[in-house]
């Protein structure tokens, strides 16, 4: 009796487990690649063990209406797999999750079914409803789309669709009797997932069901993946994250970053190249001086010059133990003689900061001190700033009332928003201002959102603050500094990006990494009035 107890209280504890989480097929921007993740959005749950996805059975459809199987790749949370060919193409599959089983009621088997369209699929190769038990499909025309629900090719009436659209805001939908739901617009990657149960009843893994719970999900995007874009400029030489970048006399500059996989640095996919592209009409990148290899830095901008402060080099070849140093150098580069010059060294290494101009004053503001391997990162809990008017500039420090890296910031006349970031146990989304004429801080209003705190991006747009989060949105503080409005949001989810301004009412995003690979396209993205 003891031990059917336990076995029901497991069963019960692991269906709450994974309540909300549904099974997605997310491709990668150039659909070489695909991400299998146990999530409540289209992103990895860093919650989720990957494993409990290691029975995943994925094929590929493609434009001849071939299915081929794919393989997987586990990873720590999620599964990787790699799509062959190229053009329209489907991903779909199915996930026997397991037996479950609540209180004294009947065992059922959990079963989900993912499906991920790669471009313009036609109408006929869409439907897999002889390989799945339940699937959901788009119906697109006229900027609205459609979902359809089906159960063994046949229509479900009367059914709920749980729809995510591109702009973060999710809608419940119910099915006519011939499987459709109302029309919902947007242009983007849209998810969806319904449920469809059968009774029916097998054996899995040596455990009797009587019932199949099947969850049909879906990702696809519909139109022009970019709709918000206003402008076409050229993808960055290397897709990178945590990089510099900068506005400066019209034109974007990029330093450095991280080319490799997510939380694996070495001396070959940390970069040092400098890089320029005109703004406006800009079609082809100019090649500048580089320098060492770095990420966990930005740029800034001050006289017609750009400035880079601090960073992380990692001193590891790959496949070596992570030997990562953070860095004091600040430099700055002159456009007209194409030259670096060495300006005074930051008191001690600072890396997954911010740095941001202010008058005329370099404020750098967070990051940690990584000393290398073995030893322990010192947490950075002053401010730093070096007047550029100054005859002999040296750096001076101002307490700062928190200790968070992997922060963004902006500047607005003598005021420096410091936003969000990752604190010694979790990531926040404080806001932070400190006025420098009185060497003041005061708070502000919390970022909107839930996945918000790491890594999100700011600049400063006709005088007011612009920040982007992970979730897609993009935001601005209101003329009183005390709440935000979404002004737009960015087609590509980027996570430890950059965002500059661009003319008077748009921003461009700018590398960044969407939590499956890094960015190479830039975003230009045109704010609400």
């Amino acid at each position: 009796m003891i031990r059917r107890f336990a076995a029901v209280l497991l069963a019960v504890l692991l269906a709450g487990a994974t309540q909300a989480h549904f099974v997605f097929v997310l491709p990668s921007k150039d659909a070489t690649t695909a991400e299998v993740v146990m999530s409540d959005d289209l992103a990895v749950d860093e919650a989720i063990d990957g494993a409990k996805l290691a029975g995943a059975k994925l094929a590929l459809r493609d434009a001849s209406g071939k299915d081929t199987p794919i393989e997987t790749k586990q990873e720590k949370h999620s599964l990787v797999a790699k799509l062959p060919g190229s053009g329209p193409r489907l991903v779909f599959g199915t996930v026997n999750y397991g037996v479950m089983q609540k209180g004294e009621g009947k065992p059922y088997l959990l079963a989900y079914h993912p499906k991920a369209i790669l471009g313009a699929v036609p109408a006929e190769k869409m439907a897999v409803a002889d390989k799945v038990p339940a699937e959901l499909t788009p119906i697109a025309t006229d900027g609205k789309t459609r979902f359809k629900l089906t159960a063994g090719g046949k229509p479900v009436a009367d059914a709920e669709i749980n729809v995510m659209k591109p702009d973060n805001t999710r809608a419940k939908l119910k099915t006519n009797k011939d499987g459709l739901t109302d029309a919902v617009e947007g242009k983007g990657r849209f998810g969806a997932w319904a449920r469809h149960f059968e009774a029916k009843s097998g054996e899995f893994a040596g455990k009797k069901y009587e019932e199949v719970r099947n969850y049909a999900t879906l990702v696809v995007d519909i139109g022009e993946a970019a709709s918000s874009r206003t402008s076409t400029l050229p993808n960055l030489p290397v897709a990178v994250s945590s990089l510099g970048a900068i506005a400066n006399d019209g034109w974007l500059y990029t330093y450095g970053g991280h080319a490799g996989k997510t939380h694996s640095y070495d001396t070959k996919t940390v970069v040092g190249t400098f890089h320029r592209v005109k703004l406006d009409g800009g079609t082809k990148w100019e090649e500048l001086p580089g320098g060492p290899i770095l990420q966990g830095m930005n740029l800034a901008a001050h006289g017609g010059k750009v400035y880079r402060v601090g960073g992380m080099q990692p001193r590891n070849a790959p496949g070596e133990p992570s030997d990562n140093h953070s860095v004091t150098d600040v430099v700055r580069f002159d456009p007209k003689t194409s030259k670096w010059e060495t300006l005074p060294a930051l008191p001690a290494g600072r890396s997954s900061h911010d740095v941001v101009v202010a008058g005329s004053k370099l404020v750098v503001v967070g990051g940690w001190n990584q000393k290398g391997k073995g030893q322990k990162a010192e947490w950075h809990d002053t401010v730093l700033t070096l007047d550029l008017a100054a005859e002999k500039a040296e750096w001076k420090s101002i307490p700062q009332p928190f200790k968070r890296r992997a922060l963004t910031a902006t500047a607005i006349g003598s005021k420096v928003y410091v936003v969000a970031g990752l604190g010694e146990k979790a990531s926040e989304p404080t806001v932070n201002v400190l006025d420098l004429e009185t060497g003041k801080w005061s708070a502000g209003p919390s970022i909107p959102g839930e996945k918000v705190g790491f890594s999100p991006a700011a600049t400063a747009v006709n005088g007011r603050v612009i920040v982007n989060t992970f979730e897609g949105p993009l935001y601005r503080l209101s003329a009183a500094g005390d709440a935000w409005e979404k002004v737009g949001a960015v087609s590509y989810k980027r996570m430890v990006g950059r965002l500059v301004p661009f003319g008077v009412d748009s921003v461009v995003a700018v590398g960044g990494a969407d939590g499956m690979a890094n960015v190479a396209e830039l975003e230009v993205v045109k704010l609400a009035p």
